[in-house]
């Protein structure tokens, strides 16, 4: 494959601006509690890198394909100027219909594969994503919901697996010259919905973070229901001058970007 020779840069966070952004052979992982929205969050990071010419590879082990499928559209018409409803498409609501047969004609061709289960296999593992990669050949990677791929050796206890997997994760990375956006769950110590989980609250132990170039963890804001807070765990290259972003959430018109306004008492 080509090899990637500039950085991807998310849009989303400051981080990048201080920096080259996220570069290939870096493993960056999010993690928060059910519902705070990390699978919104993992597509919208693949269509940024989508929009500025990444191969992207775009995998989720919890939804099925028409439905990341309709979350990517809902985020990349937004990008492209258009105003569709995630929450009327998904109804069968009347929506223009000339207008998103207008937009699916503009995205065709894009590079963006989507995938949610492996054909032959009775699910995902570290091998099926390793085959993807060598079948594909992306620039960017992004896995939604981690924690339901298998490393195999399931007579391993739970965190040598975890081990297992998430250096397998960083091992990718490395070999395949690609950069991977990873999602997993916080823990239930992590109860508190508006609060950022710790970095102790990474289910199934902390190797994903200790395996991780950069590490996020999200979270409610509590005085809005259209606002999170991204607060950053790890950043292996050094002090980062900042521990938090707060983003702007209308996921239903796929609007996502980073809030001028921050939150101080975070």
């Amino acid at each position: 494959m080509a090899i990637l020779n500039k950085s991807f840069f998310c849009s989303l966070f400051p981080l990048n601006k201080i920096g080259v952004g996220w570069m290939p052979g870096e493993l960056i992982s999010l993690y928060a509690r059910p519902t705070m929205g990390k699978t919104w969050l993992c597509v919208h990071a693949a269509a940024v890198a989508m929009m500025q010419g990444h191969k992207t590879l775009l995998v989720s082990t919890e939804m099925p394909k028409v439905s990341i499928s309709l979350r990517a559209d809902i985020i990349l018409s937004n990008m492209m100027g258009y105003n569709f409803s995630h929450k009327a498409i998904r109804n069968g609501d009347d929506i223009d219909e000339d207008k998103y047969k207008e937009f699916l004609l503009k995205l065709n061709g894009r590079n963006m594969l989507v995938c949610d289960h492996i054909e032959g296999q009775n699910g995902i593992t570290l091998e099926t994503i390793s085959g993807l990669i060598r079948k594909h050949q992306p620039e960017f990677v992004v896995l939604d919901g981690v924690y339901l791929v298998s490393s195999g050796g399931s007579n391993k206890a739970m965190w040598e697996q975890s081990h297992s997997l998430f250096y397998g994760l960083k091992n990718l990375c490395m070999t395949y010259n690609i950069a991977m956006f990873v999602s997993t769950q916080a823990n239930r110590d992590a109860a508190d919905l508006f609060s950022p989980p710790k970095p102790e609250n990474v289910a199934f132990g902390d190797a994903l973070l200790r395996a991780s170039d950069i590490a996020l963890s999200m979270c409610m804001v509590e005085s809005s229901d259209y606002r999170r807070l991204i607060q950053y765990q790890k950043y292996r290259d050094g002090e980062l001058n900042l521990r938090h972003s707060v983003l702007v959430w209308n996921v239903d018109s796929g609007n996502i970007y980073e809030d001028a306004v921050q939150e101080d008492e975070f």
